[in-house]
């Protein structure tokens, strides 16, 4: 399913930001665990990640904890401990992989606002909570006449409505905006 797929790409995506200088191989290897369904759950901090030999593990399963804000998983104690402990083992990448996915999989409630403005343009959410992202591109060159196209994409965890003020050229106002329901990861596709 290609929005499956989408979502994938996206977190690895993600994973690259935060691992920037880890190899191909090392993102590969932390996809194939992630993509093999190897990573459960098991507490609210605690996840267990299927071992596979073809990766190198000698164990059936990795125990991997967030503790104080940071990862750390039971290959620490084995042979080559000390090394993935100093690098970042592929079981950690691969539930790193698995929240990601699954946090960009949950609903947020959002709405988007996009305007052609000549001058200048603004928008204020006048209530508190609520997130705005803008985008903007300008539509001339024209340093006496410039025109923008603004897009504003407001992002809330819960349904609402929410006031805006705005301007665009000689045009002000005031509106409320509903959100409605998408899956969150539209949303970060937006924000690229």
């Amino acid at each position: 399913m290609r929005v499956v797929r989408d979502v994938e790409e996206l977190a690895v995506e993600k994973l690259k930001e935060k691992f920037p200088g880890k190899s191909s191989s090392w993102i590969r290897r932390a996809l194939r665990r992630f993509e093999n369904g190897s990573v459960r759950q098991v507490a609210e901090n605690a996840w267990v990640v299927r071992g596979d030999p073809r990766l190198g593990d000698r164990y059936p399963n990795y125990v991997v904890r967030l503790r104080d804000g940071r990862y750390q998983c039971s290959c620490f104690e084995t042979g080559w401990g000390l090394r993935r402990r100093g690098e970042v083992c592929t079981h950690i990448a691969a539930v790193i992989l698995h929240r990601e996915y699954s946090r960009l999989m949950q609903p947020i409630y959002a709405a988007v606002i996009s305007m052609e403005c000549e001058g200048d343009y603004y928008i204020e959410v006048l209530d508190k909570g609520v997130k705005a992202i803008r985008r903007v591109r300008a539509l001339s060159s024209d340093l006496t006449k410039p025109r923008y196209r603004v897009t504003y994409v407001i992002t809330s965890n819960e349904p609402r409505t929410v006031r805006i003020r705005y301007a665009c050229g000689d045009e002000t106002g005031e509106t409320e905006v509903a959100l409605s329901k998408v899956m969150r990861f539209v949303i970060e596709l937006m924000k690229d």
